[in-house]
């Protein structure tokens, strides 16, 4: 497959967007057999702490994207940099990017080939998801290209609620919206024991609602990588 940049991102914290990335990158890399590299970009360094104990399939580096201020001209254009030269040796990057970003959102729209968006569907979620894929719209009509391409997680899902009932508010948006993932305990299991969901809990709901995604991932990148 061509090289790939996928961030994993919202402006909303909470959606477990470092959850979905570290298994992700995982998925990704045992899906493909390729390299795959998990860039922890939030100084929280949740994906950093995760990989700490070596045992997941993928190497994490950190490379903090730290927001702008208003008036830099050409904001998170050195971790454009980083970012672009990790992809050099690597055909997966996976990004686990902070929530809150807004000026440096430049930064992750020209660099990313696929932006995953972890939301918990609620209605403080739908309004911050609304405005984050306006802005990678425009982003798209600016740059006359399909890339960013996107996609919407409906993650920690419980059962209160119908899916459907769930999903609903957000198909408003015209982007591709991916199978949900559930709240499950296999996840927070699987970093306490700094391991991806995929070796810790093998063929379980979880492990098996990553590898979907994972799919999807994939056949998103296969289609927008090198767009323009």
């Amino acid at each position: 497959m061509p090289p790939a940049i996928i961030a994993v991102c919202n402006f909303k914290g909470g959606a477990g967007k470092s959850t979905v990335a570290v298994n992700l990158a995982c998925a990704l890399h045992r899906a493909t057999g390729e390299g795959c590299v998990l860039v922890d970009a939030d100084r929280q360094a949740t994906a950093a702490t995760w990989a700490k104990a070596g045992r997941l399939p993928v190497k994490t580096v950190a490379r903090i994207l730290h927001e702008a201020k208003p008036e830099e001209r050409y904001p998170g254009m050195l971790w454009v940099t980083h970012i672009k030269s990790l992809a050099t040796s690597n055909p997966i990057v996976v990004i686990d990017l902070p929530p809150g970003l807004q000026y440096s959102m430049a930064a992750v729209t020209t660099v990313s080939d696929l932006i995953v968006i972890p939301v918990n569907p609620s209605g403080i979620d739908f309004h911050s998801t609304a405005g984050f894929i306006a802005l990678i719209q425009k982003s798209r009509e600016l740059r006359r290209s399909v890339r960013p391409a996107c996609v919407i997680v409906p993650n920690r899902l419980d059962r209160r609620t119908t899916i459907a009932q769930k999903l609903s508010m957000y198909e408003q948006f015209g982007e591709p919206i991916a199978p949900a993932i559930g709240m499950r305990t296999a996840f927070a299991y699987a970093f306490d024991h700094g391991q991806w969901v995929g070796d810790y809990a093998p063929g379980s709901t979880a492990h098996r609602e990553i590898e979907t995604l994972a799919r999807l991932v994939l056949d998103g990148t296969t289609n927008t990588s090198g767009a323009s």
